[in-house]
């Protein structure tokens, strides 16, 4: 009988050891995939706050309304940045069209330099660089 215990117990052991051995080379893959997955959801969250920012300024810049000047468009496109906790310095607004007829389209680009943060050092090595850069594009017609 106690045999049997022994042999139970040795078991028990084997199997621990072995569940211990499959978590080690299991866990960091997981959290990296978790890391990687959070890290791409505050880019996805950048560019969504990006793309809102450039109809923001699209709206102003179509309105027909003689006092706003190209400058206020520009404003109006660094407070919708700035109320997102995102340098409106690191962004390069470019506008077209702007005051060029009624029905004309008015574009207006921005582009933002993205640092990945936990995936960025693979990235660095798959790459050569951990930056990302996030375009938008918006197009409206002057009223």
């Amino acid at each position: 009988m106690t045999v049997l215990r022994t042999e139970r117990a040795r078991r028990v052991r084997r199997d621990r050891g072995q569940a211990l051995v499959e978590f080690a080379l299991v866990a960091p893959v997981i959290l990296l995939l978790i890391f990687a997955v959070a890290d791409f959801a505050r880019a996805w969250n950048t560019y969504q706050v990006i793309t809102d920012a450039a109809r923001e300024g699209a709206r102003t810049a179509v309105i027909d309304d003689p006092a706003i000047v190209e400058a206020d468009v520009r404003t109006v496109i660094g407070d919708a940045l700035d109320r997102a906790s995102l340098d409106s310095n690191a962004a390069t607004v470019i506008v077209t069209g702007f005051r060029s007829g009624r029905g004309n389209p008015t574009t207006i680009r921005i582009e933002y330099e993205y640092s990945l943060g936990w995936v960025g050092a693979l990235v660095t090595l798959a790459q050569g660089n951990r930056d990302l850069t996030l375009v938008t594009e918006i197009v409206m017609r002057n009223e």
